[in-house]
């Protein structure tokens, strides 16, 4: 009790100080404009002057602090001395050189001997009444009745000394001599009903409840007679009465007709007073006090009903009688909102009684009608309506006719209302929110209550609940629908939004799982129609794409196994003609979008999708086998018709890439590892019928969508054609591992040199093909260059040093020259040299390398088929003998005189040269290996067909180095500098 009462002072000192200085100020200013002695802009009502002069202006012109802060003298004439004003009592106007300054002065002993003192001198006689009673008590001086009685006497007597000076305010000439005299009598009235009724017992708890609430009224009363300072004290000792009583076990009926008539009464007060606050002061301790209500357990009905009538009238209509100022804004959005909240747990707590359940309602139906005017009510319906779902959801247990009767109700309060402001024209955003999200909520809430999924399972009720709550949003969108000229505001776009939802719920909850895709479908074509010549606007690009995504969703949650196992070609199940079905409802509305979508990025997303639903649509028809083909007919298909669509085409080809990936990944693999060394067996490449199934209609629809997409593929068509053609050589190449199916490492000792010759003359036929063949299109050159690039690259990988039958076991053939040796190395040869002539042109520079590669390629072709002369098929089986190793030596010595002389006669030093390079070699051979194992004869005879070899060397070279009338065309050109 101490603690209240030092508590309830020291708020008292504090709001009383803060208002003394407010008010100090006021009768200040209006003093020092009454004064008769002001200054002429004081009179005239001109600002002061300093409010005009800058900051700078004003402090140069202020009197220096000392003389060692003193400004330097200025140049040009003193100013005169100015006689400053006589100064106020609260005013200090020193008159100086830059102008006139002021400044408020607070005088010390105006506050500490006139203001103060008398608010002290209030709060020093509650306090001394307090500590008199408390000492009379603890030295035995009285007992409880007299003490008590002191206690009535001496407040009494305070209020009755207000009222006196109240009375004789013209003699005592101070209002706060009065405020004073009361808020002390009414404190020690206050203390003396508790010290009787709690502390000593004297009374019982009901008549120390209703002294209390007697002394609040009174307090409530003499505020329109002493002020302020009673008002606050019924506001404290008011909602303290009931705890100060001491009962344990309270009538929560008569409590909350006490607290509503106190909380009523101080509303009344701070609004006839002009004191908004005491009423949000007032609401807000009445809240508290349904909070604590609300904990002591309410059980009976009677209970509930006290309770809850209670809290509507606290939560609105009291709120109602605050004004339309800040406080009575925040009051009544507060109030409900908090009233709400408790309403709820009242319900919870009596187990969702009906009758807890009419008291929200009732609170609902009050804050609706009252929002009708005060249009920030509505901002608490619309918590009102978000709780009354939660409510609806977690009710355990209820009878579908109660259920139902309820949930109507709601309807009516937090869904029709705000219907009916949108059709009178004076909807606010949280009307138009609450139209369009409360109808929703309820259907979910209903849908938990009664275990419902709504995508897997049914409910007819539900349903048409459903599909009739989406009347509400829909008539408010009609309502509202702006004209064509006019762009669509969030309110209608929202609840349009929120009849779509509705309907689309309706549909879930009527059809089977498997038909839910098709629900979308039939709700999008109303949604393209109604927006149609709207597309370009956010609103309805969001609802399109809103119901285009939900059908792609419904579809993912709803797809069986099966389905997803013929999306993925993992399965081989017959055509389900419904499953195609659903997977094209649910295409439809992306379909749509390609048609109203502008925006470069949406609509590519949207023909991602339209293929990847529409290939979808296509695997519940096709079994795998047949799903390329099907992809390449629809590439070609949208190609030929809708070109433009690059995404879509993209897509499909994507989706033929996947289905030809296995093929391709297989031979790829093989590829590499042949690259690696590893004979590129038959087992190793995909199976002929799957590279025809899955590579070839991939191939024909990337060629024919080149072909037909017009400038879609432009930037990208030769790379697509690049592909293509690879991909060709793939199944060709295939195929044509099937001819001489080498499946293990024997046959591929047998036949993988012909394979390999057989492979390279087919690229040189084609290469030769597109050479002769008559120009047809632009890239038909670069072809045939490609394929004889492709031709020499295989054999040099592959033949030259992979597998070169020279140190690999490689079957060449049983006759000497009429063997696979000769068009092997003959058909590179011949490809290098005529590459050299497509290639070089008037680059002669780039000549020596094609001539260097033809001459190496010549002396191993010799070699290989000097080795056969001694090995026959199979060249490193038996080892080498002393006479092939020295007939390799003038085997050498001869082709290097046959480029010389070749060289010679056809002026090219590139031949010369390697005709030099090939005969230094084979003399240092001969030189330093061959003849270093001979003896005798054979030593001499080696060494003197050496000599004339060199001799002859020497003379032939001499005789074509002497410069004439002028060198070969490379020797020309590499003397003559080109032409700047």
């Amino acid at each position: 009790m101490e603690f209240l009462l030092l508590l309830t002072i020291a708020g008292a000192v504090a709001w009383l100080w803060n208002r003394m200085v407010t008010l100090e100020r006021r009768v200040i200013e209006l003093e020092g404009l009454s004064n008769a002695d002001a200054p002429e802009w004081r009179a005239a009502g001109e600002e002061r002057p300093e409010s005009r002069r800058a900051p700078f202006e004003a402090e140069e012109a202020a009197p220096p602090l000392s003389p060692l802060a003193s400004p330097l003298p200025k140049s040009g004439p003193a100013p005169e001395p100015v006689q400053a004003e006589p100064a106020d009592e609260h005013f200090e106007e020193p008159f100086e050189e830059g102008g006139h300054r002021w400044r408020t002065t607070l005088d010390f002993e105006e506050i500490f001997g006139r203001l103060l003192p008398i608010w002290g001198g209030g709060i020093a006689l509650a306090i001394a009444g307090f500590f008199l009673v408390r000492w009379s008590i603890e030295m035995g001086l009285l007992n409880e009745y007299v003490r008590v009685g002191l206690g009535f006497v001496f407040g009494s007597a305070l209020l009755a000394a207000a009222e006196l000076a109240y009375r004789f305010e013209s003699k005592i000439g101070d209002e706060r001599v009065r405020q004073a005299l009361a808020g002390a009598g009414l404190a020690t009235l206050y203390a003396s009903f508790y010290l009787a009724g709690t502390y000593y017992g004297l009374i019982g708890p009901a008549l120390a409840f209703a002294g209390l609430a007697g002394v609040t009224a009174i307090a409530v009363l003499l505020s329109f007679r002493f002020g302020l300072p009673s008002a606050v004290l019924g506001l404290v000792g008011g909602f303290a009465a009931p705890a100060l009583a001491g009962s344990t076990d309270p009538d929560l009926p008569l409590l909350a007709t006490y607290l509503a008539l106190v909380t009523g009464g101080l509303t009344v007060t701070g609004q006839r007073q002009s004191r908004p606050w005491l009423g949000l002061a007032a609401l807000a301790f009445g809240l508290g006090w349904g909070a604590l209500m609300l904990v002591s357990g309410p059980h009976d009905n009677s209970s509930v009903l006290a309770v809850g009538g209670y809290l509507v009238v606290i939560g609105a209509l009291l709120p109602s009688m605050m004004g339309v100022g800040l406080f009575g804004q925040i009051g009544r959005i507060g109030a409900a909102g908090l009233a709400t909240l408790q309403i709820a747990a009242l319900v919870d707590q009596s187990g969702y009684s009906l009758l807890a359940w009419g008291c929200y309602l009732l609170l609902g139906a009050a804050i609706a009608i009252l929002g009708m005017k005060q249009e920030r009510l509505r901002e608490a319906g619309a918590m009102a309506a978000a709780l009354s779902a939660c409510l609806l959801a977690g009710w355990p247990d209820p009878a579908h006719t109660w259920f139902a009767a309820i949930a109507a109700a709601t309807v009516l309060l937090f869904a029709a209302i705000p219907l009916l402001h949108v059709w009178q024209g004076k909807a606010r955003p949280v009307d138009w929110g609450q139209l369009a999200l409360f109808p929703i909520a309820l259907i979910v809430a209903s849908c938990i209550q009664f275990d419902v999924e709504v995508v897997y399972d049914q409910d007819g009720l539900l349903a048409l609940a459903a599909a009739a709550l989406a009347l509400l949003p829909a008539l408010a969108a009609w309502n509202a629908w702006p004209p064509r000229d006019e762009h669509i505001a969030q309110g209608p776009a929202g609840v349009l939004a929120s009849a779509f939802v509705l309907s689309m719920l309706g549909g879930l909850l009527a059809v089977l799982q498997t038909g839910a895709p098709l629900v979308t479908a039939v709700l999008a074509v109303p949604a393209f129609l109604l927006l149609r010549e709207r597309s370009a606007e956010p609103v309805a690009r969001i609802l399109q794409w809103a119901v285009a995504l939900s059908g792609l969703t419904l579809l993912a949650v709803t797809s069986p196994y099966e389905e997803i196992s013929s999306f993925l070609g993992a399965g081989d199940v017959a055509p389900v003609w419904f499953s195609s079905l659903r997977w094209l409802a649910a295409l439809l509305p992306f379909g749509l979008l390609l048609n109203v979508e502008t925006d470069k990025h949406p609509r590519r997303v949207a023909q991602f999708f339209s293929a990847l639903l529409g290939y979808g649509a296509m695997a519940m028809l096709f079994s795998g086998e047949w799903m390329a083909l099907a992809i390449a007919a629809a590439v070609l298909g949208f190609a030929w018709r809708m070109g433009h669509f690059g995404t879509l085409l993209t897509t499909l080809l994507f989706i033929g890439a996947c289905w030809a990936a296995e093929p391709l990944l297989m031979w790829s693999v093989a590829g590499v590892e042949a690259l690696l060394g590893d004979p590129f067996l038959l087992a190793d490449l995909p199976p002929l019928p799957d590279t025809l199934r899955y590579v070839a209609p991939l191939v024909i629809a990337l060629a024919g969508g080149m072909l037909l997409s017009g400038k879609v593929f432009a930037t990208y068509r030769k790379t697509g054609f690049a592909i293509a053609f690879a991909l060709v050589a793939m199944v060709v190449h295939t195929a044509f591992k099937q001819v001489f199916a080498i499946g293990d490492l024997t046959r591929f000792a047998e036949l993988g040199l012909a394979e390999r010759t057989a492979w390279q003359a087919l690229l040189a036929l084609v290469a030769i093909g597109f050479a002769v063949a008559p120009h047809l299109f632009a890239q038909q050159v670069t072809l045939a260059r490609g394929f004889a690039v492709a031709a020499v690259a295989h054999f040099a990988i592959f033949t030259l040093l992979l597998h070169n039958p020279l140190w690999t076991e490689q079957a060449v053939g049983d006759w000497p020259l009429a063997n696979l040796l000769l068009p092997s190395y003959g058909i590179a040869i011949g490809l290098t040299l005529w590459l050299r002539g497509q290639l070089v042109g008037n680059q002669l520079n780039l000549r020596p390398i094609f001539d260097g590669t033809a001459m190496v390629l010549i002396a191993l072709l010799a070699l290989s088929e000097l080795r056969h002369v001694f090995a026959g098929t199979v060249l490193i089986n038996p080892p080498v003998v002393p006479q092939e190793d020295l007939l390799r030596s003038i085997l050498a010595i001869a082709i290097a005189l046959g480029f010389l002389g070749w060289g010679a006669w056809a002026k090219q030093r590139s031949w010369r040269i390697g005709s030099l390079v090939l005969m230094l070699g084979a003399v240092s051979k001969v030189f330093f290996l061959d003849a270093a194992g001979l003896e005798g004869l054979a030593r001499i005879a080696s060494f003197f067909a050496l000599g004339i070899c060199l001799i002859g060397i020497g003379w032939f070279y001499t005789r074509q180095l002497i410069v004439a009338e002028g060198g070969d065309a490379f020797d020309e050109a590499v003397r003559t500098p080109p032409a700047s």
